[in-house]
């Protein structure tokens, strides 16, 4: 991978990141729902890459990877995550 992909994709995605912030609203979610919203576009990345979408793939890619980077920010708050569906605090551990 060149550096000037790798730039070209990180600076996309802080973009979309920025732009989901401006139309959705600029507050912080939950480790969840960060989770949830990458995983729905991740069901959309796939028909586009079945679909042989290209201009579809980068925009699913961002899509999914924006939320990745909130998610990101959210752990490098620290801290343990409440579980909304039960209130349990978790620190998930493998």
């Amino acid at each position: 991978m060149t550096e000037q992909v790798k730039n070209s994709f990180l600076g996309k995605v802080a973009l979309q990141a920025l732009m989901n912030r401006m139309v959705k609203g600029d507050h912080d979610l939950p480790m969840e729902k960060w989770a949830m919203i990458a995983a729905e576009h991740m069901g959309h990345l796939f028909s586009a890459v079945m679909a042989n979408d290209r201009d579809k793939v980068e925009k699913e890619l961002l899509h999914v990877a924006a939320p990745l980077l909130e998610l990101y920010q959210e752990i490098m708050k620290g801290g343990a995550v409440e579980n909304e569906y039960d209130g349990r605090l978790s620190g998930h551990q493998d």
